[in-house]
């Protein structure tokens, strides 16, 4: 029996004929056009057994197909079969010289090789290809999302403004140029694009949302908040919004604003693991610490694997006096992920309550390594050595820090501190005379924070004497 399938049939009925012809049933005619609807259909039912089998059968009847072969190449990809997808994609470019999918194809390929610079060339010619080529504009997209994945993030607000030019409601790509504006560092200009929209098209909720976000990353919270409050207005469903002003709230210390904002998204969207976490978190900043362990353990019901609620669940068992309950959570916490700075600090001043020592030294190396510009974990660590460990051990650790952070303050106020407590005077001296000279209220801060340390007769003679010579 014998079928034509070039008939206005749609994908099921031509995937019918296709596997009525594998069973021996008939034998019906296909054009390339039908084999690559064919294996799409395939593809997005996630037959992949039957896609691949209708590909080798396209190939067979039309081996120099194009669509067909960057079909086999994309397939070669996804099992890192790179070098035969370069030979095929290699041939096709001379082949076919220009065509804009192959050197789309090579781009791709290049970029997952990490042959960046090639793949930065090839997505290059593409654009300009595009740009002669309207017929081509739907590549527009993907040529985006591939430049950000490269890093090729100022290129790609290039083509997502031309896009939008011709696409204004194209919401993907609106979100997408917030995304690449933050990633290049662009904030001025993103800040002008989105109020330029806003001023053509005032009920454009995303630019609202984008502009908003920019805000925040800026820390502007009041501007990102009037932002999100404006989308909202507009589009009350949005629930990106409702999160983003609940975080800047929380950035503002105004945690029960931050707890309506994220039950206002409830209303619209099935609540998530973080958003409990989030309202968790404020709970216990207000101090209320049932409800915070009750979302902090919701949050977990959601989602057992988030590291944030195991950690916060461990903070509010030690606020409540119960820090050997504390350190399981916050073991916890670290399983799950396992290079958080915070986390280990947070973990390394339990272990430090609990008189942990050991452990305590190796948690406050593991902040430093993982953070080695938090000052304050530096200043804790010293404190940690200092107090239980080596008097020396801590100065020497404070003079590395130093090195580090290039000469910060605090820093050297601690090391000042520190060499008058072990009776290093000369040193502390000449360093105070230099930390006074860059900086003429280092005594007075010196004294705020260590004010201990004028108990010592030299220091306090030193104190009176260069403040005497100051003044004259």
């Amino acid at each position: 029996m014998y079928l034509d399938s070039n008939s206005e049939n749609n994908p099921v009925e031509k995937v019918a004929l296709f596997e009525a012809m594998l069973k021996g049933k008939t034998f019906t005619f296909f054009d390339a056009d039908d084999f690559e609807l064919i294996i799409e259909y395939y593809f997005n039912v996630n037959f992949k057994a039957k896609a691949v089998k209708a590909l080798e059968l396209g190939l067979e009847q039309y081996p120099n197909d194009l669509s067909l072969l960057l079909i086999k190449v994309d397939l070669l990809n996804g099992h890192q079969k790179f070098n035969k997808s370069l030979e095929i994609l290699s041939k096709l470019n001379k082949f076919y010289p220009g065509n804009i999918d192959v050197l789309f194809s090579l781009g791709k390929l290049y970029s997952i090789t990490e042959s960046f610079k090639e793949a930065v060339l090839k997505f290059n010619k593409v654009y300009e290809l595009i740009c002669l080529d309207s017929s081509q504009e739907d590549l527009l997209q993907d040529l985006a999302y591939e430049l950000m994945q490269i890093g090729e993030n100022n290129t790609a607000i290039t083509v997502l403004k031309h896009l939008l030019r011709l696409h204004p409601n194209d919401e993907t790509s609106m979100m997408e140029l917030g995304v690449a504006f933050h990633e290049a560092g662009k904030f001025k200009e993103a800040v002008a694009y989105f109020e330029s929209i806003i001023d053509n098209t005032p009920y454009n909720h995303l630019a609202w949302f984008n502009l908003a976000t920019i805000y925040n990353i800026e820390e502007d919270w009041k501007e990102a908040i009037f932002g999100y409050e404006m989308c909202l207005v507009i589009n009350e469903k949005f629930t990106a919004a409702h999160y983003g002003k609940a975080n800047s709230y929380i950035q503002t210390k105004e945690y029960q604003k931050a707890i309506e904002s994220f039950n206002e998204s409830f209303i619209y969207d099935q609540p998530h693991a973080y958003a409990y976490c989030s309202i968790g978190e404020c709970y216990e900043k207000i101090g209320d610490y049932s409800k915070s362990l009750m979302f902090y353990e919701k949050s977990l019901e959601i989602d057992d694997s988030l590291p944030e609620s195991w950690l916060g669940i461990g903070v509010v068992r030690d606020l409540n006096n119960q820090p050997e309950q504390a350190i399981k959570f916050m073991k916890k916490a670290l399983e799950l992920d396992h290079e958080n700075s915070e986390s280990w600090y947070i973990y390394a001043e339990l272990l430090t309550k609990l008189n942990l020592k050991e452990e305590a030294d190796s948690a406050f190396k593991k902040v430093i390594e993982l953070d080695p510009v938090n000052i304050d974990a530096w200043i804790d660590y010293s404190n940690f050595l200092f107090d239980n460990t080596s008097k020396l051990k801590a100065l020497n650790l404070v003079e590395k820090s130093i090195e580090i952070n290039k000469n910060n303050f605090d820093l050297k106020l601690r090391l000042v501190a520190m060499q008058i407590s072990i009776g290093l005077i000369s040193e502390a001296k000449l360093n105070l005379i230099e930390m006074q000279g860059n900086n003429p209220k280092t005594f007075n801060k010196l004294l705020d924070i260590y004010p201990e340390l004028l108990e010592n007769k030299s220091i306090n003679e030193f104190f009176a004497l260069y403040n005497d010579s100051s003044q004259k």
